[in-house]
């Protein structure tokens, strides 16, 4: 077999990532819980939240849409990470799943997967982050992304969407 042409121009290396998944439940109507997943309406409920332009024909969170946060911008604690671009490849209301994919030029490329599905006492969310490295300051990120550090952004997410929505009640 020969070898690829670009095989001689162009590093190919096996992926460095890790990839955490949680759930939690919220007494609050999954629809409502659902909405708040949107990087405007994340103003009323996370403390610090920053973006620098949101792309969205409705104002809001939106199949396509594209916003960008500042460096140290992030929904997760301790968080020193340069600028970066967000795309919402995938947003579906009627099941209350969506996708964004996060990236950090020159860092890591982040993939965050939620799902609202309804339960007797509210809504459940289920929370999956993907990190990939690019480098080796995205390889320190990764690294950091262990089960307790994601076990304490998501009780944040938990106290600060349960305190707004119980507000908003």
């Amino acid at each position: 077999m020969t070898a690829s042409p670009i095989a001689s121009t162009v590093a190919v290396e096996k992926p460095y990532r890790s990839k955490r998944t949680a759930n939690f439940e919220i007494a609050a109507a999954p629809d409502a819980v659902f909405a708040m997943m949107c990087p405007v309406r994340e103003y009323e409920w996370a403390p610090g939240w920053t973006t620098n332009l949101i792309l969205s024909a409705s104002g809001l969170v939106e199949q396509d849409c594209i916003f960008t946060t500042p460096a140290g911008a992030s929904i997760a604690s301790n968080n020193d990470s340069a600028e970066a671009i967000w795309v919402t490849p995938f947003h579906d209301p009627e099941t209350r799943r969506l996708t964004m994919i996060k990236v950090t030029p020159k860092e890591c490329v982040t993939r965050l997967d939620i799902a609202v599905d309804e339960t007797n006492g509210g809504a459940t969310v289920t929370a999956s982050y993907e990190h990939t490295a690019l480098s080796p300051k995205g390889r320190v990120i990764v690294d950091g992304h262990t089960e307790q550090s994601y076990a304490a952004t998501m009780a944040e997410w938990r106290n600060a969407l349960s305190s707004q929505l119980d507000a908003a009640a």
